[in-house]
């Protein structure tokens, strides 16, 4: 897993106009899982983007941080961050999903939830497991 600085806060707050906002603010403005189909016991890399105009230019906003996958309905949590920190500017964040061996076949989703005093967001990407 990694994540990168694609570009600093003065930079985004150009772009999304931050002084007219009402501060944190952020925009999700991407999530992809590759590849989008894979089989049992494969690794999937969800990539995110987003950019944070914070309060302040070197504020983080803290809060929980919760993975999930879906299948016929049902969740099931891979990962709670009790303390992750979204930093100001535009980052690229990989994270990569292991699955387990005995998967089954299907379609699926993946679900990120961010969840804090000050700011929230949920995003959810479907991807299959197919048999092999």
């Amino acid at each position: 897993p990694g994540e990168q600085l694609r570009d600093l806060p003065e930079a985004v707050a150009a772009e999304y106009h931050c002084a007219t906002k009402v501060l944190p603010h952020i925009e999700i403005e991407g999530s992809e899982l590759l590849p989008e189909r894979v089989e049992p016991g494969q690794e999937l890399n969800h990539r995110l983007i987003y950019a944070l105009c914070p309060t302040g230019p070197t504020e983080v906003v803290r809060g929980h941080l919760e993975t999930r996958i879906r299948h016929k309905g049902e969740a099931f949590v891979i990962e709670r961050i009790d303390d992750y920190e979204l930093k100001p500017g535009r980052w690229v964040i990989d994270a990569f999903i292991a699955l387990p061996a005995d998967a089954e076949t299907g379609v699926y989703a993946l679900e990120l939830a961010f969840i804090s005093d000050a700011l929230s967001f949920e995003e959810s990407i479907t991807f299959a497991i197919d048999g092999s």
